[in-house]
């Protein structure tokens, strides 16, 4: 697929329809198409500013809508519920980059990383289990520590406004020098507040972001086939893998073996198949 050019729907979406109709075509509004050469990124806001305002005027003061049901005129005011985007859309829209250190905006400064020879890595999960699961004292299986650590404090909308209120005043666009704008420890890792705060309601809502599936379901499976087929370049069981798992001091059965000079064998992890079975699985899911 072709990268060479951008082109950035905003689409609406009437969720008081019935669940049937409200994803199909006949009843989407395309409010925005941005095109260019490279997405708009954390510069979204500058295109989104006249749809906010009619947002903000649709909430306020309403719109005079004819009822076609009962042939009645009627004042609509509506209200937008949440965002529908990937992972770095995500970031985009609210402010909050989704990589480095502080990548989870649901865990904001709470994030439980760990920095890897070549890439960071996102610990942590089993905070949120009841205190007396299994898995918290599961060493084994995870990575061979027990947790005993709280899950993190959601943040409400008051608590992102006021982290917000620490940033500096930022202009959309690059530096005037081309270069990349340093952020104080104080800000986190926020880059902006985003425009959709200027909606009345925005701060109120419980969830302001959804996270769309088909990426992560994609991903996903796609690393998890790679892995169980040992597909080259697919495949997350590589020696750069298995040297974390050293530097982490976990799974030592799957600890690369040392076999004369410089060279180095990788021991078969619990799930590697057969031919014979790689081919009987392929035939599974084709089925």
């Amino acid at each position: 697929m072709s990268t060479s050019y951008s082109m950035c729907p905003v689409i609406l979406a009437p969720l008081n329809l019935p669940p049937w109709d409200c994803m199909k075509d006949p009843f989407l509004f395309l409010s925005l198409l941005i095109p260019g050469k490279n997405s708009p990124g954390k510069d979204i806001d500058v295109y989104l500013r006249p749809l906010v305002d009619e947002l903000k005027e649709l909430f306020v003061e309403g719109a005079h809508t004819f009822d076609v049901s009962v042939k009645k005129t009627f004042k609509l005011h509506a209200s937008v519920l949440w965002t529908i985007n990937d992972f770095p859309a995500y970031g985009d829209l609210s402010g909050w980059i989704t990589k480095g250190y502080l990548a989870c905006p649901s865990c904001n400064e709470s994030t439980y990383f760990v920095k890897l020879r070549n890439k960071i890595c996102y610990m942590g999960h089993r905070r949120s289990f009841p205190r007396d699961h299994p898995w918290r004292k599961d060493k084994k299986k995870f990575n061979g520590k027990k947790e005993g650590a709280e899950p993190p404090i959601s943040l409400t909308g008051d608590d992102i406004l006021l982290q917000l209120d620490r940033l500096q005043t930022r202009i959309p666009g690059k530096h005037i020098s081309n270069k990349k704008r340093k952020r104080g420890p104080e800000e986190l890792n926020w880059t902006k507040r985003s425009i959709l705060f200027e909606l009345p309601y925005w701060s109120k809502l419980k969830l302001r972001h959804n996270l769309d599936v088909m990426h992560i379901e994609k991903n996903i499976c796609e690393s998890i086939l790679g892995t169980l087929m040992n597909v080259d370049g697919k495949t997350k069981d590589t020696v750069k893998a298995r040297l974390d798992l050293e530097d982490m001091n976990i799974r030592k059965e799957l600890h690369l073996i040392k076999k004369g000079n410089e060279k180095y064998a990788m021991p078969a992890a619990s799930y590697v198949m057969t031919k014979k079975e790689r081919q009987e699985f392929c035939e599974f899911i084709r089925s």
